[in-house]
């Protein structure tokens, strides 16, 4: 699948079969989201993946419907931002690299024929919370997304056309 039709026919997945993600897809998934830019290259994005049902299941439990799909999933990566790590310590640039990693894995995925839902955390302060008690995390460890990755129940693929030329402003707004 070439990079744009990989961006195109992204979707979130929300349902998933029971096949396992093998730990060779895993890791090309987990390198594309730690290979997308980052201010001046601090990398301040750190991973915890599980495969641990139960795990995931407290991770609904504790956060609510929304969190649904994690139950399903085969594998949960929850995207982090080290506060400490970011450029210039502003608060910002760690959530910018980070959710430039999210966006990464879930892109990966879809090429690898993974389907995947991107269940936000941060801004939420009770889910980053939440999270972070879970998870066993620092303070300055903040979870930015919550991603359920898994084979799609429902493999259909489309490449959905979004443009909006009314969103386009040449020169000046």
């Amino acid at each position: 699948m070439d990079a744009i039709e990989c961006i195109l026919s992204r979707k979130s997945v929300r349902e998933f079969s029971d096949k396992e993600i093998s730990e060779q897809d895993l890791k090309t998934v987990l390198t594309a989201g730690m290979s997308g830019p980052s201010a001046l290259n601090m990398r301040p994005f750190e991973f915890i993946v599980t495969r641990n049902k139960e795990q995931l299941e407290n991770i609904y439990t504790e956060n609510g419907i929304y969190y649904a799909p994690i139950q399903q999933a085969n594998v949960g990566i929850i995207v982090c931002g080290d506060s400490d790590k970011a450029y210039l310590a502003k608060d910002g640039y760690w959530l910018i690299d980070s959710s430039i990693a999210a966006q990464n894995i879930i892109l990966a995925a879809n090429a690898l024929g993974i389907g995947s839902v991107w269940l936000g955390a941060y801004p939420e302060k009770q889910k980053c919370l939440s999270l972070q008690k879970i998870l066993s995390l620092s303070s300055h460890i903040i979870p930015v997304a919550v991603i359920a990755l898994g084979y799609p129940l429902d493999d259909k693929r489309e490449i959905r056309d979004l443009y909006e030329e009314e969103k386009i402003h040449r020169d000046t707004w």
